[in-house]
């Protein structure tokens, strides 16, 4: 038993097809613990074996996972919407961090609510040939490398809004941006990014998931200072 979960428990659950409907009311009791810890890294260890656990099942090949589905993205519309998110942690996230995450958060709790699914989880998105449960397309790191992590094909489950999420294309950058702004470096790849892939962008369409969902994300800064500096750089490259 650690401090916050019970790891033979979550192991063993983690070992069955309907796993989401054995652990989302102790992934909920934590939640509820780290939304009252003000002390960030305490805040994050909450979480942290839960999320660990979710790692090593997917990495260890333990987790049920369906290799069929519905299709859930036949809802997917022409994009003209791009979306901005932060990850609301340190630098130097893992992708598999990054999955284990979103797994437990959008897909547990989505499949959770289908009271009469007991199955194993499906997201019909790949990456080499892995399937994937993370929410963004693109995953932009410190040094201004923007990653590449679902086709626009798909649609992620970012926006907290499914018809934004239907038309959009979300873009995460890997850092806690609640109380700053991210670097020139960051700023620079997501502008170049924007106008490479997504030239006919309308720059009204470039959003922050705040102004979609009750969020901070990507924190406070966002509309009041560096959306600004954004969109001044794609129109820039835009008009070259």
């Amino acid at each position: 038993m650690t401090d916050y979960i019970n790891q033979n428990f979550w192991r063993e659950s983690l070992t069955k097809p309907d796993w989401y409907n054995l652990l989302l009311d102790d992934f909920k009791r934590l939640e509820k613990l780290a939304e009252n810890e003000k002390d960030y890294d305490k805040r994050k260890a909450i979480k942290h074996d839960a999320f660990q656990s979710m790692v090593n099942a997917i990495n260890e090949n333990r987790l049920p996972i369906a290799q069929t589905g519905d299709d859930l993205d036949f809802e997917r519309k022409t994009i003209d919407t791009i979306v901005i998110h932060h990850t609301n942690n340190k630098p130097g996230m893992k992708l598999d961090w990054l999955n284990a995450m979103q797994m437990i958060l959008l897909y547990g709790k989505y499949y959770a609510d289908k009271p009469d699914f007991r199955g194993s989880v499906w997201s019909g998105h790949f990456l080499g040939g892995k399937q994937v449960f993370w929410a963004y397309h693109w995953f932009i790191r410190q040094d201004g490398l923007a990653e590449r992590i679902l086709d626009d094909k798909y649609i992620g489950w970012h926006a907290g809004n499914w018809d934004i999420n239907t038309k959009s294309i979300a873009i995460c950058i890997d850092d806690d941006l609640n109380d700053k702004e991210p670097s020139d470096t960051v700023i620079k790849s997501i502008a170049k990014l924007i106008v490479d892939n997504y030239p006919n962008m309308k720059t009204e369409k470039i959003i922050g998931h705040c102004d979609v969902f009750d969020t901070k994300c990507p924190g406070r800064l966002f509309n009041e200072s560096w959306k600004r500096k954004m969109i001044n750089l794609i129109e820039s490259r835009g008009n070259k």
